[in-house]
């Protein structure tokens, strides 16, 4: 006997059928697999970039009630129809194609502005990609849904959005104050 103790995982094994070489092994195989088979010690790893989400998607179930008067900048568009709720609605290219009806799946090209002509978000900032929804199911403002129904594919139409049918007193991100009336240019492309 040399007067060394074992190796407490040794359990009187000969070093070549000791389990923690092998299952160190393996781990480093498991992990340098799970990144792609690549390793590079000297940089970070690559996240996948997160695609943007146009802003128009992200409305409250119900717009926060305002606690005090609304100060916001008041528009009214020649020769567009106002809705008893504030909204307007001007076609500026009547479509030819199908109407947009509560339920149909629509794909659009869009421009979202402030009342001062402040551009917040447009379909240009995400690749010109269409913007895609159903209507009526509340995945986009309200005056989204209320402002699309009717409209046909192919045409271009106005919207002047009061805040009560937008974010309400809330602000859905630094672009959009609360309490915004939002203007938004919006090319019906397809209607499914």
């Amino acid at each position: 006997m040399t007067g060394r103790a074992p190796d407490p995982g040794s359990r009187g094994r000969p070093p070549a059928a000791r389990p923690w070489p092998l299952a160190g092994a393996l781990l480093a195989a498991v992990l340098l697999s799970a990144c792609g088979g690549r390793f590079d010690a000297g940089s970070p790893p690559r996240l996948p970039t997160p695609r943007p989400t146009p802003v128009v998607t992200a409305a409250p179930a119900t717009p926060t009630p305002c606690t005090s008067p609304a100060t916001v900048a008041t528009l009214s568009l020649p020769g567009a129809r106002r809705l008893a709720d504030g909204l307007e609605i001007l076609d500026r290219t009547v479509g030819t194609g199908a109407v947009a009806r509560a339920g149909s799946k629509l794909s659009v090209l869009y421009t979202g502005t402030l009342a001062d002509g402040t551009i917040f978000d447009a379909s240009s900032r995400h690749g010109n990609k269409p913007f895609t929804f159903t209507l009526g199911r509340g995945q986009v403002i309200a005056g989204w849904d209320q402002g699309l129904v009717g409209m046909r594919a192919g045409g271009i139409r106005e919207l002047v959005i009061p805040a009560s049918l937008g974010y309400g007193c809330s602000s859905p991100g630094p672009a959009i104050p609360a309490d915004s009336t939002l203007v938004f240019t919006v090319h019906l492309l397809s209607v499914h």
